[in-house]
Parts: structure tokens; sequence; C-alpha cells
């Protein structure tokens, strides 16, 4: 029998009427619930590396809560535009939103499509975790309502505002505007405020001070967000794009003497917990802190480094772990706050030749290969260019005896033997070493790229010479071991170490033996040994490499066990004079190695077919009753010779 109409408008009615009814039921179910609490913060316990508690903060630490009357309009615009633009229009959630990702996700297969309101966010950041799941959405959407069921609008948006993550421990558009800009957000310019709009999205990709061009792109994004929302005009679009902003990295916080190794703990942390830093009540960190070693580091700052505008870095690794045992990321944290250490990139001078030492060992050098080291003019570039370098002082050896091998080269750091060796073996060797390294700088293929004219990044430098140091194996720096919720329930664990094997172990046993030679004063030549200002202080065996330019001052080195690495230069790349000042990076580094290490410093194990050799440091020939004597590592295969340089060069080599 067919249905009447009037029968089916009538179906239809009771349908509508069912579910308003439940509709309505439902929210007065929500409405009785008791108001969510917003006020929520973390509170973070961190342990050293022995478990010992050494420091108790709240998080948001050093927040400042700012309303929305007080905030750039440019903050609030930008949000909206870039992250809920129907914000004062929903319900906590976006219906069609939601169905679209839901669309995206059961068509790819991921769940890599969101739709969360600015409402939706703020219940995450306070209530939830952030694992991708349809549950945590559903849960995501109850908190929702409730917000707005007993929140308006504005309270909503004022505390999603003030707690979001911007990266390095920053909770808050009001803390973010200091750290970045050095400023309140009521006077962030467009420009600097579509910057830190674009940071939430990925605190530890979108900051400008790890990815700079990263964060461009991001805010690139959310200008065109604002100008499609008519929040800004076309000019307005244009000149923020065109500004150069200057990123501080700087804010006042409460002081520990591991304050700069605490920020690097809470760069972690946002990476491990993808910023859920605001929903955990308390949390207990253990860090990879080594209290006796940081306390090293800061007194051979303090003691070396006297009322001077020099700032400094100093970081201290565990090669086979990667663990850092301590860090310093500036000369006085009451007076600059930036972290060097994690963010400032350098110009490295010679520590860019080791890495290519290194390769010159893997293409059949060995310690004895000679080159002559007189004045040179290098002509590069089909022909095109030419590069004419000096040595130290523009001093060579003898026109009698100017061969001089490759472990006396890198002793006494003759600049004329790495460029040598740079364009013998092709100035794309450079670049592949770097980046094996993992150093994501890049080096340019011309002669000088030896001499490290390239800056690269501090701490990468730390890990590149860490490979060495892990007797070839990789490294990645870590500061976070376990982190533990308030109920003590583990919620974290570092994994164990990923050490991939990416240099040859018997090429880099003989290297590391080699690298001993800047401590060695039977390597004075025409050049000293560039330890020999400390080599009195020193009682173990050391690796190392200094390096320096006009504007800055490095040691690096290391034993089986610690890997230290000191820089030291001005901020703003004034010149460095004084030998005093050039004395500071390896002033610091000993005092921190020998300390650290006191008489219990091992060394690396020969591996089978590598003999110890006695040659003559300055010509690399096997050494004889009148020449100097020094033990080298060779491989069984490729031993020097009596009386025969390893490499004969002439000028039209070059």
């Amino acid at each position: 029998m067919r249905t009447r109409p009037i029968d089916v408008k009538f179906n239809h009615s009771k349908k509508v009427f069912i579910m308003a009814f439940l509709g309505i039921a439902i929210l007065a179910t929500f409405k009785l619930l008791p108001a969510p609490d917003i006020n929520i913060n973390t509170s973070i316990t961190f342990y050293d590396i022995e478990g010992e508690a050494f420091l108790q903060e709240s998080l948001p630490m050093r927040q400042q809560w700012i309303s929305l009357e007080e905030t750039s309009p440019h903050v609030i615009n930008g949000f909206i535009a870039t992250e809920d633009r129907h914000f004062y229009n929903h319900f906590g959630f976006d219906i069609p939103g939601i169905m679209r990702s839901i669309f995206v996700n059961l068509s790819t297969g991921s769940r890599s499509q969101g739709a969360s309101t600015i409402t939706q966010q703020y219940a995450r950041n306070l209530f939830l975790s952030f694992e991708r799941t349809w549950q945590r959405k559903i849960k995501e959407a109850f908190y929702a309502i409730r917000l707005e069921l007993n929140y308006d609008k504005d309270t909503i948006l004022e505390g999603y505002i003030n707690t979001i993550n911007f990266g390095h421990g920053n909770y808050g558009i009001e803390d973010a505007a200091h750290f970045y800009f050095g400023k309140s957000s009521r006077d962030l310019t467009l420009a600097e405020a579509s910057i830190l709009i674009g940071i939430p999205k990925g605190p530890s990709i979108y900051s400008p001070l790890m990815d700079y061009e990263r964060s461009s792109s991001r805010q690139n994004l959310v200008l065109d967000s604002m100008l499609r929302e008519n929040f800004i005009t076309s000019d307005e679009h244009a000149e923020a794009l065109q500004t150069q902003l200057v990123i501080t990295g700087e804010t006042p916080k409460s002081e520990d003497d591991a304050s700069y190794f605490i920020e690097g703990v809470l760069q972690e942390l946002d990476e491990i917990l993808d910023g859920k830093l605001m929903n955990d009540g308390h949390l207990h960190v253990h860090t990879t802190l080594d209290r006796q070693i940081q306390t090293h580091i800061n007194e051979a700052i303090e003691q070396t480094i006297l009322g001077d505008e020099v700032q400094t870095a100093v970081i201290v690794l565990e090669p086979e772990t990667g663990h850092v045992l301590g860090l310093s990321g500036g000369t006085n944290f009451r007076s600059s706050q930036y972290n060097r250490a994690l963010y400032s990139q350098r110009q490295v001078g010679s520590l860019m030749k080791p890495f290519l030492y290194y390769a010159a060992l893997e293409f059949g050098f060995n310690p004895s290969t000679s080159f002559i080291s007189r004045e040179t003019n290098f002509v590069y570039n089909n022909g095109v260019a030419t590069y004419s370098p000096n040595n130290f002082s523009n001093q060579y050896p003898s026109e009698s005896n100017n061969n001089i091998s490759m472990a006396n080269a890198l002793a006494v750091s003759d600049n004329i033997y790495a460029v040598k060796t740079h364009t013998f073996l092709g100035m794309s060797v450079l670049p592949n070493i770097v980046s094996r390294l993992g150093i994501t700088a890049e080096i340019p293929e011309i002669p000088s790229a030896v001499l490290g004219v390239s800056s690269i990044n501090i701490m990468e430098m730390a890990e590149a010479y860490a490979v060495f140091a892990n007797n070839g194996h990789s490294v990645n720096h870590r500061f976070i071991t376990q982190i533990e919720n308030h109920h003590g329930t583990l919620i974290y664990e570092s994994p164990a170490a990923k050490n991939e094997l990416i240099l040859d172990p018997t090429q880099t046993y003989i290297f590391n033996e080699m690298m001993t030679g800047m401590f060695e004063l039977r390597h004075n030549h025409h050049l000293a040994a560039t330890g020999l200002s400390i080599i009195p202080n020193l009682t173990n065996r050391y690796a190392g490499k200094s390096g320096s330019t006009n504007t800055d001052s490095w040691m690096i080195g290391y034993t089986p066990d610690l890997v230290t690495t000191v820089w030291t230069g001005y901020d703003e790349g004034r010149f460095l004079s004084g030998v005093e000042i050039n004395r500071y990076a390896k002033t610091i580094w000993c005092h921190v190695m020998e300390n650290s290490l006191g008489s219990e410093a091992t060394w690396f194990e020969a591996p089978d077919h590598v003999i110890p050799v006695s040659i003559d440091p300055l010509s690399g020939y096997l050494a004889t009753e009148n020449s100097r004597k020094i033990t080298l590592f060779f491989e069984e295969t490729n031993l020097p010779k009596a009386n025969t340089p390893q490499l004969v060069d002439s000028e039209k080599d070059f």
C-alpha cells in the first residue's frame, strides 16, 4: 500500500522533532556538567644523568598573559584567517571541514587531514594528547562543545593565543613576541606577527631560529590567508614579505647554572611531545646533564673571559650515545639568553681541513703523503679564476726541504697543503664528506672552501667531530632520556642510539691517531703545532683541531669518551684581536676536558691490519737515526717508504 503524502510529512516532522529533542537534551546535559578548568599549567622537575632533581619550573615558564585588547590586531586577525576563519560563527567545530577531512583520509588511507577549529585546538592543548586518532577527535569535539557552552568566544580566543606553543619553551603570544623580537605582542608589526602565527603549526619546524627559509614560507601562507579574508591590503601583504626581520632569540627567564642547557631540553620536549606541555599536570624529565661537567664549563668561561664582550658556545657530548653532558650558549646568561650553541652559524676556518684529510685517506693517501708547501697560485673554473692563499704569517718550509707530510700539515695547519689536496682530489669531494658527516650547510666547490669560509651551525660541528670519536658511527645529540607523568608512568623513553656506520673504521682510527699531532712538539717546523699554548697543561692523550678566522676562534678535541666543542667570537662579527682572545677557545677546552676526564681517559683500540710506523713527521719518510721520529699508524698495504715522498707534486698539477 502506498503511503499518502500527509503520512510522509508527519513522519518527517516526527524525525525532526526527535532529533531536536535529542539535541536539546545533549546540550542540556553538557550544560549541567561543570565548566572545564581552563587554568591548567604544567610543572616540570628536571633530573640530571644521575637521577638527582636539580630544577623545578612551572610551564608556561615566565608566562605573561595578555588580553585581546592588549594584543596587536595583526595577531588576532592572522590566527582567525589562518586557523579558523569561521571562528565567530560556529559552535566549536566545523562540520563541513570535518566531513571533508574524513573523506580525504578515507580515500588516502591516512589521518593527515584535520579540520580543528581554534576551540578544538584550545581543548586539545588543555585536555588531550596529540595522537592522530578518531577517538581523540571525538573527545576534542566533546571538550570544544563544553568550552563553547561555558565561555564566550573572546575568552576562548584569548586563552588560545596565550597557551599555544611557539617553540623554545615559549607558550603564548606575549612570551613569543619577547623571545623572538624583544617586544610586547601589542607592538608587533604585520611582518613580525605573521612569522609568529606560522610557528604553532610545527614549532620545531617553523621556528625562524631553526629554519628561517621554511619559517618565511609559512609566513607567506599566513599573509595570503589574511589577504584573502580582507584583513590586509595587497600593499601591506607585499611590504610584509619584503621586510627583513631581526630575530633576537632572547627573553628574561629564571636563571640556573644550566640555563642554556635547559633551553635545549625544552626544545627537545617540543619535538617529543608535539607541544602538549599544557595538559600533563606535572612532568618528570630525566636529562643527560652531568652536573660536574656543567660546573667545569661554567668555571672555564668565568675564569677565561673576563669583562669582555666576547661570546662563547661550549658543548660536551658523549659520542657513543649522543648525550649532551653539558652546554653553554653564551658567556653570561644574565646579559644574553641567546643560545649560540644551538642556533649560531659561524665560519669554521681550519676546522674544515680534517674532513678533507679523512676523505683523502679513503682515496689512498696515508699520513706520510707529501706535497710541496710554498706560495702557489691556484687556477680553477676552467682557467677563468685564480686563488692565492697564504700560510699563517707567510711561513713556508725552506727551499731545500719544502715537502711536508699530511700528518705535519694537519698538526701545524698548513693552508697550502690543504688547498693542494682539495684541488688534487677534486673540489666535489669536500662537500660530499661534509654532507656524510651530517652537516647541512652547502659547501661551495671553490679552492678556499677547505679553509673554512662557510658558516656552519655549532652543534652540527660538534656532532660531525663526534663521528670520528665514535669510530666512524653517526651521532645525533639528545638532551632527554626519559619522561614520566605526574603518576610516575613512563610516557617517553629515548630510543637506543642509531649509530649508523658512515666512515671506514680502519681509516677513522688512522685519522684519529693523526689528529693528535696538534699536541706534538716534534711537528714544529715552519709553523708551530697549533696546540702549543696548552700542551703543558694536558695530562691525557687527545685528538683535536683548532680553527680561526678574522671573526671566529674554535677548538674541538676528543677522546672515545668525550667530545668538547668551543667557539668564541663577537655576535656582530667584529674582528678578533689580541693573543688572549685567540687563545680563549683552547683555554676553555683544556679546562673542561682535563677536569672532566681526570686521569681516566681511554684511547681508541687499533683495528687489525693497522701497524705503527716510526716516520719523520716533516718529510713523511721513514725515520732515520738523524731525523725526527714520531709514531703514526698505517694500513699494512699502504706503508711509507724510505727517502721517497708518497706523492710528488709539480707546479703543472695546479
